[in-house]
Order: structure tokens, then sequence, then C-alpha cells
């Protein structure tokens, strides 16, 4: 008895690691029925149980959600179009790639932009996409992209970042490493190149020194570390007011 629950319980398991929460919560249903279960895998099955009928429940709120609006919502105003990329990342994209595509296809927010593209390499996309950057038609392949984290700019950037300001004003760094994290993403489906680290690290200094409204405090960090003769770069952060 006790070998025949441990294995019903892992298939179970099995099934909703797998996100096959139908099939796991038809098992569970057959197993509570039954007229005699031993008392600590009874406990076990109605936790499963309850487990899975929250999870069919929201998926079935979210799949009659997207049905009727979800690309209403994607060409909405900002705040409709995040809402439906919400939607898109808690459903399996390979079902709404035809959406995606049309949507893509163009010369859309960059924000959205890049929260679809990082959605679809969460999700390991393998169809080739396609978006308009610039009035340029720009192909790739999501599964193919790099962590935006893990690119060679991104990374030197970051290890720039540390060595300025790691000591000297680590509550500072907390604030640009958070503002180059999202300007990298923005960038999708490009990763930032080696050569632009440097202006990337500049420019995300110049950013938050800006919002926290310390231009005099930049000025000085450019002198201290001797920048005169280097550029930052235009970010995405501040182009669109992100």
């Amino acid at each position: 008895m006790e070998s025949y629950y441990k294995e019903i319980l892992h298939t179970i398991r099995t099934h909703m690691s797998e996100r096959n929460y139908e099939k796991a919560f038809r098992l569970l249903e057959d197993e509570l029925a039954m007229p005699y279960i031993p008392k600590q895998s009874e406990q076990e099955l109605i936790e499963l149980y309850n487990e899975c009928r929250s999870e069919l429940r929201a998926q079935k709120g979210q799949r009659s959600y997207q049905e009727a609006d979800l690309e209403t919502l994607l060409y909405g105003d900002m705040d409709e179009a995040l809402m439906a990329v919400e939607l898109l990342k808690n459903s399996n994209l390979r079902q709404h790639l035809d959406l995606i595509a049309q949507y893509l296809n163009r010369e859309c927010p960059v924000l959205i932009r890049a929260l679809l593209i990082d959605a679809m390499m969460e999700q390991d996309i393998q169809v080739e996409m396609h978006t308009q950057i610039n009035g340029m038609e720009v192909s790739f392949l999501p599964n193919y992209i790099e962590p935006v984290m893990q690119a060679e700019g991104a990374v030197l950037a970051a290890n720039t970042l540390c060595e300025w300001f790691e000591h000297e004003d680590p509550s500072f760094l907390t604030m640009c490493m958070e503002s180059l994290i999202q300007e990298c993403y923005l960038h999708l489906p490009f990763n930032i190149a080696l050569d632009e680290g440097l202006p990337l690290a500049i420019a995300i200094v110049h950013y938050v020194k800006k919002a926290q409204d310390d231009m005099a405090g930049f000025e000085q960090f450019v002198k201290q570390h001797h920048l005169e003769q280097e550029n930052g770069m235009v970010l995405y952060l501040a182009q669109y007011k992100i």
C-alpha cells in the first residue's frame, strides 16, 4: 500500500512539474474518491489537490481573458500593453507566436518589445522573429540571444561601476546597477558590445546623478576618474523616460 501511494504521488508531482495540471487533477480526484487512504498519503493528496485546483482556476480565467482581449490589450496604451505582456509571460508563448510576430514587426514601444523578447528567451522560442528599429528591419532567434548581463559590454560596465563606487558609495552603486540592468534589457534583441561597456557605465552614472539633481557631482566624478575625453552614450532610459 505504501509503495503504491509513493508511486502515485510521484506520478502526480511529475505531471505538475510538467504543467500537466489537468492530468494530475484527474488522478487526484480518482485517488481521493477511494474509500480508504492512509492518513499521511491522504494529507499529501489533499495538498496537491488544492494546489492543482488553484492553478487550473487561474489558467481558466487567464485563457478566457486572452481569447477575448489579448490582442486589444497589446495594441492599447502602455498600461494595457504591459498587462498583455504579463498575461503572455504566464502562458505558453508558442500558442501566441503569430500575435507576437505581428506586433513586433513594426516600430513598437521599446519597453514592450524588450519584455516580449525577454519572455521568448525565457521560454526558449526557436522561431525567427522580425522587428523594426529606427527604420531598419532586424531579424533574430530568441533562443540564440545571450542573457543580457552576460554580454561582454554589460559585464565590463558592471565591473567598471563596481570599481568606481563599491567602496566609495555602495548605495549609489545599487541605483546604478539597477539602471544598468534595465538599460541592457531595453537593447534587446541586441546585446551590449565590449566597446560600449565604458560609455554605458559613464552614461549610467550621468543618468543617476541627473535623477538626483546632482550634475555638479557628475562633473566632479568625471574629473576624479579622468574621463574628460570619454563620451557616454544615449540611454533608452533617458530617451524614453522609462
